[in-house]
């Protein structure tokens, strides 16, 4: 076998290669700031307020910090620390001086606003979370009957804090039906969409009436989170929607659905669980049509008078679910009469006409706007 040989030029051009290697490490290894997870604090939830008479921020952070003291390895201690500032970032610096550790909200997923901030433009509010913190786009917003500070403070009786039950409820999508799910990067398109207008869950807490019990006895002060509500607002004005049209809302907008629907008629008791939904929105010139199809199968059927086990391939339940798509129809046409009465335009229509239009579309011209929708449900049968 005849033996390779290696150039010189080759042997010189590995090692430069490598020697280039060994200087871009050492120069950015150390010019770049890695500080160790013991000097940070790990925030899951933040919240900003608005003083507008003081024009002052009141920021508030909750961070969960890991126990590994002598007999409580494996435990976490959540702390909220707030404070105030001309800006956020000043806020923040002062609450990084009280908690003795720099702030960092990489792994946070929640983001309290109250309605006086939502007030303020979004993007002067996200900014400095984002670039400067590391808050992630994908971070949802909420808001609530009570102050961010609050909010956070709160004790959930299931996962005690408050930003970690609301990260696994809608971030996660567990254990609820289908939530509104309005991220950082959501917020700011719709905004300074031509609509200017979106929506984000609207959050009451509740003293839960059974409290929570461990060995000692009862835990006290816990509280539920209602999250049967959605605030739709713009620059100007804002407004509270509840029960069955924050459902629909909720269902029209959000990128997935998860959940169940719920049916009464003279006939009986239904429940569909969602399984898929596909919403396509069309406009021609000022006519904007929005058809939703969701795909549905049978979860539960209750005060029927037929005791035979029904599937969804039974003419009772297909007609169940043609009536539901009427009745949910309906809903969305009162979205629609709500969004002209407060003039908000969260359902979209303005920023949809204008991709038909073009730029000759008005400003604030919701009320030329028809909206047509439809909803209809397919039944299927449960894999």
């Amino acid at each position: 076998m005849k033996k390779i040989k290696i150039t010189s030029y080759v042997l010189r051009t590995k090692w430069a290669i490598i020697l280039a290697a060994i200087i871009l490490l050492i120069v950015f290894g150390r010019t770049v700031n890695s500080p160790a997870l013991t000097k940070t604090a790990i925030v899951v939830g933040i919240g900003v307020d608005f003083d507008e008479s003081k024009r002052e921020f009141t920021v508030t952070t909750q961070s969960v910090h890991m126990l590994s003291s002598a007999g409580e390895s494996g435990s976490q201690r959540y702390e909220t620390f707030t404070a105030t500032g001309r800006t956020i970032s000043s806020a923040l610096d002062d609450i990084s001086q009280k908690m003795g550790l720099i702030v960092s909200l990489a792994h946070c997923e929640v983001l309290f606003l109250s309605q006086s901030a939502l007030k303020e433009d979004h993007l002067q509010i996200i900014y400095p979370l984002n670039s400067m913190y590391a808050l992630r786009e994908q971070a949802i917003i909420v808001t609530g009957s009570k102050s961010p500070r609050d909010m956070l403070a709160m004790r959930v009786g299931t996962t005690t804090s408050s930003p970690y039950f609301l990260q696994t409820a809608i971030v996660n999508n567990e254990g609820t039906d289908g939530l509104i799910k309005t991220s950082a990067k959501d917020l700011l398109a719709r905004s300074l969409s031509r609509s200017e207008a979106t929506a984000i869950p609207y959050i009451v807490p509740v003293e839960m009436q059974d409290q929570p019990i461990d060995q000692q006895g009862e835990i006290k002060d816990n509280f539920e989170f209602d999250l049967s509500r959605v605030l739709v607002f713009d620059h100007d004005s804002a407004k509270v929607l509840e029960g069955e049209l924050s459902e629909i809302l909720s269902i029209y907008l959000s990128e997935t659905t998860y959940g169940s629907l719920n049916y009464t008629s003279e006939e009986g008791s239904f429940e569909f669980r969602i399984l898929k939904k596909d919403v396509k929105t069309t406009a021609k010139g000022r006519k904007v049509e929005a058809k939703l199809k969701l795909s549905v199968d049978l979860l539960d059927v209750q005060f029927i008078s037929d005791d035979d086990i029904l599937s969804g391939a039974d003419s009772l339940i297909k007609k169940a679910a043609k009536e539901l798509g009427a009745e949910l129809t309906a809903r969305m046409k009162k979205l629609h009469e709500i969004s002209l009465e407060c003039g908000i335009d969260f359902l979209g229509l303005q920023a949809k006409a204008y991709q038909s239009v073009g730029r000759s579309l008005e400003k604030d011209c919701l009320a030329t706007l028809t909206f047509l929708p439809e909803v209809t449900l397919e039944v299927k049968e449960a894999a």
